[in-house]
């Protein structure tokens, strides 16, 4: 445990190194616009990876007083399910599922309160893609609010005996609220709450973070290839019954094989 988490500070130390002779280039050079778009999107990456490896230091100091092994070490060393090369396919089938049924909840507050006024991201380019979608918002945006949210937040809640039974509302709700979005609050508490399930029956953080990014990477790909429209048609083209029926349909299927598939392995 140690020693990953001298690795890790190493590479934050470098990170940060890194970081500030980026802004400090960015101030004392004058450089081409093409050239500083690319500056600052380095720039916020390494911010971001800083701020990834900050929690993951915290989450692997809040393991190491529990006595329990890292993410990364048990995942390799854990046979089954567990092993990500055979759990990648059911995964991305399972998230996939996951995110359709947040589109359909989503379509039934839209028919029924009315449009979302949300902010839309918008790509210019295949690099912009690249860094902002790929990079950015898939992966480190997962890692990061995966690490604060189930790998310390739910950690330290549950050193709180009155509340503890309450760790997942609460975490989804807090979750919700920080998008600052109150107008989605249901989608996403719900996706919080899918995920919390997620991390207490795996207990292995690297779950949450793959099925995270693959929601992320899901939206953006609708986002970036134009398939909103396509999309939203087929959905709205269903009665809002249907819709309900489909989206608690999925959500108990998501629920109920993880729960079902995750325990019968541990007491296999």
């Amino acid at each position: 445990m140690s020693s990953n988490i001298k690795l890790i500070k190493l590479i934050t130390l470098s990170s940060i190194g890194l970081y500030l002779a980026i802004r400090l280039s960015s101030m004392l050079m004058q450089l081409p616009d093409g050239c500083l778009l690319n500056i600052y999107a380095l720039d916020s990456v390494m911010l971001r990876a800083i701020m990834c490896c900050t929690a993951l230091i915290y989450h692997l100091h809040l393991q190491a007083k529990e006595g329990k092994n890292d993410a990364i070490q048990r995942c390799a060393h854990r046979p089954g399910f567990s092993a990500i090369g055979s759990i990648t396919i059911g995964t991305i089938l399972l998230q996939l599922m996951m995110s359709f049924a947040l589109l359909l909840l989503n379509s039934i507050k839209t028919a029924l309160w009315g449009p979302s006024l949300q902010p839309i991201v918008h790509f210019s380019s295949r690099s912009d893609f690249l860094w902002r979608g790929f990079i950015e918002i898939t992966c480190m945006a997962a890692i990061l609010e995966e690490l604060l949210f189930r790998g310390i937040l739910e950690r330290l809640l549950s050193k709180i005996k009155p509340i503890k039974l309450w760790i997942t509302p609460i975490s989804a709700l807090l979750f919700s609220v920080m998008h600052a979005n109150m107008i989605n609050n249901l989608f996403y508490f719900v996706m919080g709450c899918f995920l919390s399930h997620l991390y207490h029956q795996t207990q292995n953080i690297i779950y949450p973070i793959l099925a995270h990014a693959l929601h992320n990477l899901a939206a953006l790909c609708l986002i970036y290839f134009a398939l909103e429209e396509t999309v939203d048609l087929a959905i709205n083209s269903l009665p809002i019954l249907m819709r309900s029926l489909l989206a608690m349909g999925m959500l108990l299927a998501v629920y109920g094989y993880l729960t079902h598939k995750l325990v019968s392995q541990k007491t296999k």
